[in-house]
């Protein structure tokens, strides 16, 4: 199995670990697990024993059997059927920025044709190219949070397409040649026919938020498939604002996020070990 996801092993118990303030001294007191170790395992270079795995879950107060599964490299999102949606089309455009893949989204109203183009992916040439191959007319930019790999080349968008850029109300805002629009939690934007609804999912950044319609939500870095963004703000507010606003969707719902593979609500969680 080619495995997909955005986070590994390592990954993981280093954004819970230093999320939570453990240091790998606490971790090595109640693990036994040394300092060398654990840094190997972070660094992708050890991989752990299933011992080792569930010792590791309980310190860091993530679930263990997930954590096992991601480790061993047995689950991955399944793949998204051809339609979510009868009303509308989710084109994912995925670039390398700093050698790793970043995504953005066109989400079009099949009704209209209009779309939202969802983060820039730092390319914007990318996106403007499939605006064209897809024949759809853009309405709004939609961002999820401001770090450059999503935001890069926001002007040239704007310059582009005329439309207006909706962003946080309390996310720091980033290069724009317009002025941008502050959205917060529970506002309803049209994309043509369908309403798009902004949910709070902050911690990775302080304003970050998703982007929910119908059977689809645009994630940004707060939620991944079988882990979350580095909670550089808040590790809390980032798990409860996953939990409470975008775990409590239908499970049917499809997960679009800013890295890896979209995965759905339900899919999450059953297997993602933050929760």
């Amino acid at each position: 199995m080619a495995y997909a996801l955005e986070d590994e092993f390592g990954d993981i118990i280093g954004k819970a670990r230093r999320g939570q303030n453990i240091s790998q001294r606490q971790i090595t007191t109640a693990t036994g697990i040394t300092e060398a170790e654990l840094a190997r395992m972070e660094q992708y270079t050890l991989k752990p024993t299933e011992s080792q795995v569930f010792r590791l879950a309980e310190i860091l107060n993530l679930d263990g059997p997930k954590l096992l599964n991601i480790a061993t490299e047995q689950w991955e999102p399944e793949s998204p059927q051809q339609t979510i949606d009868a009303d509308l089309e989710v084109i994912t455009i995925s670039a390398p920025v700093g050698g790793w893949p970043v995504n953005a989204y066109l989400l079009v109203c099949k009704a209209t044709d209009d779309a939202a183009i969802i983060d820039t992916a730092a390319h914007p040439d990318l996106v403007l190219e499939q605006v064209d191959a897809h024949n759809v007319n853009p309405t709004a930019i939609l961002l999820t949070h401001a770090h450059s790999d999503h935001t890069d080349g926001l002007p040239q968008l704007q310059t582009a397409t005329g439309c207006e850029t909706y962003i946080h109300t309390d996310e720091p805002k980033p290069q724009s040649n317009t002025r941008l629009r502050e959205v917060a939690h529970g506002d309803v934007l049209s994309i043509g026919e369908l309403m798009v609804t902004v949910v709070n999912t902050p911690g990775h950044t302080p304003g970050g938020c998703s982007f929910l319609t119908q059977n689809a939500a645009f994630v940004g870095d707060a939620i991944f498939a079988g882990s979350v963004g580095g909670p550089n703000i808040s590790y809390q507010a980032e798990i409860d604002s996953v939990r409470a606003n975008l775990l409590s969707l239908p499970d049917t719902v499809r997960l679009y996020p800013g890295h890896g593979p979209s995965t759905t609500v339900g899919e999450e969680k059953l297997h993602n070990p933050f929760f």
